[in-house]
């Protein structure tokens, strides 16, 4: 299956069903827990769940490697996983999903400006169609109508543009380590940071005797840890590496319709734009990803 055409694809599926659920798992989060202690537990949890693959794949690494995984753990998980649960403090998770679908853009300019990358007509023809159809999406909803335009928005454009980065980072430089390899390493050498963090200037430990006033959101958290991070970053990086930066980004603009769907089952309503914004969303991501001649 790996070699066949689906496989890329099951991937992207897989990746935005994951990373689609994760902005109501932060929403939720954020009842009992501060954006500091959601980010921080997080990544611990994550680096944490592969820390037995870093001790094994340790003696593999070469060395000259040792600052780019580090510098991938920084700007592609630890301050974008900072920045989302503090951004959506003031915006809501709708806002923050087609601010996500940047990712894409920043990717290609990025690729295109340092990496010399081939951009064709059809790769800005079907991200253009993508970011219509996420605008449809996520503004035209019943809930949300306005755009809550302020600074905490940047903050997930800001993400974005790490994201846009580190697709790069892991394209160019770090493409012959395997995705287990990149992943394990990368969060266990940022891991020191985040548990400093959780231990030291937040109220996380001195909280714990109040387990069970909190205890669903320390679940949520350790989910969007084991699953959304670890888990999830290793799909994302294999599809950075057996297809390309756009490819791979394309799963921004397929979260938000996971995110719709799962609305619907909590009891909202979808009208007839954002069906529209759904069907222009694939046709985007099709056209982004198919084969110029």
């Amino acid at each position: 299956m790996k070699n066949s055409v689906i496989y890329p694809w099951f991937l992207l599926i897989l990746l935005s069903i994951i990373w689609g659920s994760s902005p109501i798992l932060i929403k939720k989060s954020l009842s009992t827990l501060t954006p500091f202690e959601i980010g921080a537990l997080r990544i611990s949890s994550a680096a944490i769940f592969l820390s037995p693959f870093f001790f094994k794949v340790l003696n593999q690494i070469n060395k000259s490697n040792f600052f780019l995984l580090l510098l991938s753990g920084v700007i592609g998980n630890l301050i974008p996983y900072f920045l989302y649960p503090l951004a959506q403090t003031e915006i809501d998770s709708s806002t923050s999903g087609v601010l996500t679908s940047l990712t894409p853009f920043f990717a290609l300019l990025i690729g295109g400006v340092f990496y010399k990358q081939k951009i064709y007509k059809n790769n800005i023809t079907g991200l253009i169609i993508g970011f219509i159809g996420t605008f449809c999406l996520i503004f035209f909803s019943t809930e949300n109508n306005s755009i809550n335009a302020n600074l905490y928005g940047l903050l997930v454009v800001l993400a974005t543009l790490f994201y846009g980065i580190n697709l790069n980072l892991l394209k160019y430089h770090l493409v012959k380590l395997d995705p287990l390899t990149i992943t394990s390493t990368s969060l266990f050498f940022i891991s020191p940071i985040t548990i400093w963090l959780l231990i030291s200037e937040t109220t996380f430990l001195s909280n714990l005797d109040k387990l069970s006033d909190n205890i669903n959101e320390i679940f949520y958290v350790l989910i969007l840890g084991i699953i959304g991070t670890a888990i999830a970053t290793i799909i994302f990086y294999r599809l950075v590496q057996i297809r390309d930066t756009i490819f791979a980004s394309s799963v921004t603009y397929l979260m938000p319709i996971v995110a719709i769907f799962l609305g619907l089952i909590d009891g909202e309503i979808i009208n007839l734009t954002q069906f529209f914004g759904m069907f222009l969303i694939l046709i985007g991501v099709y056209w982004a990803n198919k084969k110029s001649k």
